[in-house]
């Protein structure tokens, strides 16, 4: 702590916690699992780019020798084609559930906050539940995210009584299910893909938006769809909690929702109480090794005001309460209580979140 003597008998002290302003926070990196023809298996690359992509892990040419289908770049680049760009990308060892689950793995510590499986749709219920357990494992080591998983063909093509009956559900609102399949072009053919690649392009579009602005009626880039539903099925998805694109002026989502029958069925509720808590985290992360105490934690709620109240003024929350406090144990533990209630745009629920930092 530095004094400067202003005029004699007059010094003004500048404490280094007074300083600490909230730093930003990440709200649109995407983690992708996937296989490909080229390239480290099992390491995590940061890529931004498409063509960057390529040079790492081949292009997306299906050889007659290759036994697995290559689904990495292609996913690649209808993330890109859809506004993504900072991609945590891992070439898989095979198309296996566990070769699945130990890529997803290596991606856990990662500040991610979208992932995909490249190629792999609901009908493979292994890999639904390698998704779902990587959901619940980084909520458990504060690394939270949204997973985004598409529909499966049956018989090559989608089975609209397949997916309204489909039994994905997740009550914090972290699993999206997407349908139909879509059209792509390789090597001057069209080709019939399942939701699975739908899947990338939607994690593609939220991460391009900020998280208080919904993916409902928002414009996908792909090439079509494998099936158009008429207006009773689109609302029949909706009402069965399905993410789902109609053909509209191009192509557009229907409504922006989770799997959750629960305040967190809106994508935005969820996005936006994620950033809050990854940005208490951040802004609170220089305090740690500080005395704690009330003065200490004076300033940390200063600091926690002026990021939450950028918020309102993004219009991301309409409103909030917040309470920093420590009882004598907590403070001799050096553990702080952060206790807010938020209210996010969009949403009629307030929302408490009580976090215990130390």
């Amino acid at each position: 702590m530095a004094q400067t003597m202003i005029l004699p008998g007059t010094y003004v002290e500048v404490r280094a916690e007074g300083l600490i302003a909230p730093s930003g926070v990440p709200t649109g990196n995407i983690g992708i699992v996937g296989t490909a023809n080229q390239g480290a298996e099992n390491e995590v690359k940061l890529v931004s780019s498409l063509s960057e992509a390529k040079e790492i892990f081949g292009d997306s040419k299906q050889a007659p020798e290759i036994q697995v289908e290559l689904t990495l770049v292609r996913a690649l680049e209808l993330i890109y084609k859809n506004g993504g760009q900072t991609v945590y990308a891992v070439r898989t060892s095979g198309a296996k559930p566990e070769d699945y689950q130990k890529s997803l793995a290596l991606l856990e510590n990662q500040i991610v906050n979208i992932v995909v499986l490249a190629g792999q749709d609901a009908n493979q219920k292994s890999m639904v539940d390698a998704l779902q357990g990587h959901l619940k494992t980084t909520a458990g080591i504060k690394r939270e995210r949204i997973g985004i998983i598409g529909s499966g063909f049956k018989n090559d093509k989608d089975d609209f009584d397949q997916i309204r009956n489909h039994t994905l559900s997740d009550d914090e609102g972290r699993l999206i299910f997407t349908a139909p399949g879509i059209l792509m072009t390789s090597a001057g053919k069209v080709e019939t893909k399942s939701g699975a690649y739908l899947a990338a392009a939607i994690a593609g579009l939220i991460a391009s938006l900020n998280v208080q602005a919904s993916p409902t009626n928002k414009n996908l880039s792909i090439e079509g769809l494998t099936t158009e539903f008429n207006n009773a099925q689109l609302e029949e998805l909706v009402q069965k909690k399905v993410l789902t694109v109609e053909a509209r002026s191009g192509y557009r989502v229907v409504k922006g929702i989770t799997t959750a029958n629960s305040p967190w069925n809106q994508i935005t509720t969820r996005r936006i109480v994620d950033y809050a808590i990854y940005g208490v985290r951040s802004s609170c992360d220089p305090y740690i090794g500080k005395l704690n105490n009330e003065r200490v934690r004076g300033a940390m709620k200063a600091t926690l005001d002026a990021f939450l109240t950028s918020m309102v003024e993004s219009e991301a929350l309409i409103g909030y309460q917040l309470e920093v406090s420590a009882t004598r144990p907590q403070e001799v533990a050096g553990q702080v209580a952060v206790k807010m209630i938020l209210q996010p745009t969009f949403s009629i629920d307030f929302i408490q979140v009580t976090m215990y930092l130390g």
